[in-house]
Parts: C-alpha cells; structure tokens; sequence
C-alpha cells in the first residue's frame, strides 16, 4: 500500500513524534510510505530521523507558510498517486480535504486528531467550519479516549474512533544513560527532573522553575526542545534568573538522543495545561523513571493509577512530590514498575495494526 502522510512541518511535536514512530514501522510492513510536510522548518531533527530509517521527506514548499491556501494546489498531486493519505494537525488537515473536493480523486483521506481542545472550539463559527472539513473524511482517528470523548461532544456525526498513540517502547526501556556530569555537567548526587516538549501553549515549563526555586540546591531541572531563539524558551530562562534559580535549570533544545536522556533523569514531568494523548509521557515511564504529570485531560487517562498527578500550575504540590520521591526508595521503585507496565500498552508496533486495519477499510484490494 502507499501511504501518505501530510502534516503542517517536521519541528518538534507530539503528532511529528507520532510519525517518526508509525511511518518507519508502517515501511517495515512493506508499505511505501512518504512523509509531506507543507513547510520546511529549520531543524531537521525529527526529518533525519525518519531518513534514517529509510523514510522519504519531502517539502510542498520551503518558503510558503503552512497558512496559505495555494498548498491545497500542491497537494493535488500527491494525493492522486497514493492509495490513502493520513493527514496531521491543523490547517494540514483543512488542506488535504479541500485538495480532494477541488481533484475529484477516489484516494480515501484520513485524519487524527491530536488533542482534546483546540483555540477554534473558542470560536463559534468554526463548529460549522471544522465539522464540514471532518466530514470530508472517510475517518477520523481519536489519539486517546478522552480526545473521541470530547470531539464526539463537538461533533457527534462525525465518523470517529480512537486509537492511542505509540512509541517503539524497547528504545526507551534499553537505552544507556549518560553520567549526570556528562548531561549537565553536576554530580550525581544531584536530583534530576526532565521535561521534553516545545516552548509554547499549553506545556507550562514555568512551574517546574517555580518548584525548583521552592526546593534545597539539588534539585535542578532539564528542558529538552526549543532553541535558543524561541520567546516561550527566553521566558523561562528569564523566570530561572528573576527566582535565583539560573544555575539549576539547564536548557538543551531540541536533541535526537532523548531516551538516553530521560534514562539519565531521576524523574520525568509533564505540567501542560492539556494534551492529547502525550508521547512524552510514554516515553517517559518507558525510560525506568517514575512519571509527574498535571491532573488534566490527555495526561490523567495515560498515567492515573500509575505515576503521580499534580494540580496543573501548582508548583508547591509538584515540589513535594519530587521531594517525595527524592527521599522515599521504596515508594520510588514502585512507581517505576507500575510506570513501565503501562508503557508497555502502547508500543507502536500494536498501534501500526490499528491503524493498517482502518486503512484496509477504504482500501481492501491493497492489503
């Protein structure tokens, strides 16, 4: 079968880590699969990765934004030679279903929703709007439960199922830490919690500074993505000075050997304000450390009863769990295991299935 992926770009994200797990596994099954993206960003990590493993990337457009309807034009033939396109995120997704009504073409369009809300469901109008553009599927894929619960609220005659997202869980489990000084250079009886997600809405770095500055001089706290030109990332760093904290927080940007790192971490955090079904958090209890993460959805579903949650930007609760955790070995270990048995639930192998049985749905003569 070919497949077709079309998302908005290749930066740092959680849809962009979905696609650097499921395209290679889904080129493994034997499919010939081409990742689009409608804009060419400036780091190329996630893009090297997937050529790594043998994954073609190609760009609509260098130059042209993400925004601009002529992409629909781009898509046309792209569409036509493949027997299903997947799209990601929005407008990527507004885009490929205006490309197939302006084409006329038979190739069956799919898309997942990443996340249980977005800025548009704050503006009337684009209920009507997105709801035409949904429905211009043949499916649309719910990244967690929670997600089809909330989108079925919004739209409840849209055909819609939910299938998690996924990582290649033995990468993470086996990886070889790094020494704590060899990370960010300090001892190694320093206490490490890492987060790894971009600097923008809705991942609320900013209260991981503000339990740090709340914690003794052992603590410190590892941000990896970004770069040292995003605004989001100068307001942290501007936070960590303004609260005495600077030479405890360490900012690594974006990195390709993220399982290393978070197996070199003594905790993992997530504090976004929402999520969709979080990668991170996967690949955090994944790693063999325990997991914190805020009480909200897309996060509570994945790790209620396994890992720690925490109310969303409350910094003194986050400060105590970590110092719980940070003096109790037995209650640590536990953690861990119940941690790295729910990791196990969403390896991306059983997630490339799910998706390859919907596929066949739409296209039976290919499988």
């Amino acid at each position: 079968m070919k497949i077709l992926h079309i998302i908005n770009h290749m930066g740092m994200g959680g849809a962009q880590s979905l696609l650097v797990e499921l395209a290679p596994t889904q080129k493994d099954m034997g499919h010939d699969v081409l990742v689009l993206e409608l804009e060419s960003t400036k780091d190329r990590t996630l893009v090297n990765k997937l050529k790594d493993k043998g994954v073609e990337v190609k760009s609509v457009s260098a130059s042209r934004s993400v925004r601009n309807p002529l992409n629909v034009f781009s898509l046309i033939p792209y569409l036509k030679a493949y027997d299903v396109a997947h799209a990601h995120l929005f407008p990527a997704n507004y885009w490929t279903a205006l490309a197939k009504i302006a084409c006329g073409c038979t190739t069956p369009i799919i898309t997942t929703e990443h996340n249980t809300n977005n800025k548009r469901r704050d503006i009337p109008i684009f209920k009507y709007i997105d709801g035409f553009i949904y429905d211009r599927y043949q499916k649309v894929i719910a990244c967690a439960d929670k997600v089809l619960e909330t989108f079925k609220a919004r739209y409840p005659k849209t055909d819609c199922v939910s299938i998690p997202n996924g990582v290649d869980i033995s990468k993470y489990k086996n990886a070889q830490p790094y020494t704590k000084q060899e990370l960010v250079n300090v001892a190694e009886d320093k206490f490490i919690v890492t987060m790894v997600a971009r600097f923008e809405y809705p991942k609320r770095q900013d209260t991981l500074v503000e339990a740090i500055s709340l914690l003794p001089p052992k603590f410190h706290a590892v941000f990896v993505g970004g770069t040292v030109e995003d605004e989001g990332l100068q307001r942290i760093q501007q936070l960590a000075k303004t609260l005495g904290v600077a030479q405890r927080v360490h900012f690594l940007s974006v990195r390709s050997d993220v399982p290393r790192i978070l197996k070199s971490s003594d905790v993992i955090l997530l504090s976004s304000e929402y999520e969709g079904l979080s990668l991170s958090s996967i690949e955090g209890m994944a790693s063999g450390r325990p997991l914190i993460a805020t009480d909200v959805n897309g996060l509570r579903e994945v790790v209620q009863g396994v890992g720690e949650l925490f109310p969303c930007g409350d910094a003194q609760a986050l400060a105590t769990l970590l110092t719980k955790f940070e003096t109790d070995n037995i209650y640590y270990d536990r953690i861990v295991q119940r941690c790295l048995k729910r990791a196990e639930t969403f390896d991306i192998h059983t997630v490339a299935v799910q998706y390859q049985h919907e596929y066949n749905a739409f296209v039976p003569d290919r499988r």
